[in-house]
């Protein structure tokens, strides 16, 4: 089978997940590396025909001195495409250390919610990220690392509200490639290769050497995203089954009963005890599992900003915050 272009990933992705329909307003985020500058390229040329209004979207994370050469390339960049771009500066670093959170999930916090703003300002109903193959299967390898579950193993989704991926198909390499036939220039951060980040390290050296073992490494690890990504759905319709006959919200309150939970199986359990609290860990999860299985009538469990009294048959589930 002859290899798919990085053109053909992109016509591909974009319509079997209907990621931009005809006519959107599309926010385009771009760092001016490899990836956002071949997404950028790719929309430019389908823009005519699939009547996209195009917007760009770039963030200086003043994290490096050369942060203020990258905006200048991105800005000339939209200049020549006389496309309207939106540049948001913002210290991650001090976010970061204010908000007790790792440098690049600060980064990743914030440049979120600048985009969701931008789209706001400008009337856009997509809003493109630049994520390739091997984004995805680093994100599940971290997963991994992490003793993640199905829903890690999923990995990057190619599309998640109105954030879309088109790109999520193609491989770093053909990009790279690609952008080189083209004679399109492109802009590299040098943090890409800093060993202090985990997923530099997974880029730099366990990804190269699992294409070493299979040269379809990337691609078949997508593949087997895209499996999740079916089972993960699958089992959560059956988890909601599960919580709508056990569970009763009541304003702050969250009332369960381990009876008719403890019908379901252990992998059922465990996913409906996520769904009702997404930010416990697979510890924290088990935890709860046993406690809901304790006999005792009176009982009392503390687990993160969540707090669970049993009386009689019934558990009640709180956050410790609530009013």
């Amino acid at each position: 089978m002859r290899p798919v272009s990085v053109p053909g990933s992109f016509r591909q992705t974009v319509e079997r997940y209907g990621l931009i329909p005809t006519g959107s307003s599309v926010l385009v985020a771009v760092s001016g590396g490899a990836d956002s500058v071949c997404l950028f390229d790719l929309l430019l040329a389908v823009r005519r025909r699939m009547r996209l209004k195009l917007f760009g979207f770039h963030m200086n994370h003043k994290l490096r001195r050369s942060a203020g050469q990258d905006e200048s390339f991105v800005r000339r960049l939209f200049q020549e495409a006389r496309v309207d771009l939106k540049v948001v500066r913002s210290d991650v670093s001090r976010y970061a250390h204010r908000h007790r959170l790792g440098v690049e999930e600060a980064g990743r916090e914030l440049r979120y919610r600048h985009l969701r703003t931008t789209a706001r300002r400008f009337d856009c109903n997509v809003v493109a990220l630049g994520h390739n193959a091997d984004d995805n299967l680093e994100t599940v390898l971290l997963n991994l690392c992490r003793g993640t579950g199905p829903h890690g193993m999923a990995g990057i989704p190619a599309k998640r509200g109105m954030f879309v991926r088109p790109l999520i198909d193609a491989e770093r390499p053909d990009i790279v490639r690609y952008l080189t036939a083209r004679g399109r220039e492109w802009v590299e951060d040098e943090s890409n290769i800093d060993p202090e980040y985990r997923r530099n390290l997974l880029r730099a050296r366990v990804v190269p050497a699992l294409r070493d073992v299979n040269a379809r490494a990337v691609t078949n690890a997508r593949r087997a995203s895209g499996l999740a990504v079916d089972e993960d759905r699958f089992l959560d319709e059956l988890a909601s089954g599960a919580i709508a006959e056990a569970v009763t919200r009541k304003r702050c309150r969250t009332l369960i009963d381990p009876r008719k939970l403890g019908k379901y199986n252990t992998v059922l359990k465990r996913r409906a005890v996520k769904m009702l609290l997404p930010e416990l860990d697979s510890q924290a999860v088990e935890t709860m599992l046993g406690f809901l299985e304790r006999r005792t009538r009176s009982c009392r469990l503390v687990l993160g900003r969540n707090t669970m009294r049993r009386d009689g048959e019934i558990i009640e589930l709180k956050r410790i915050d609530a009013r």
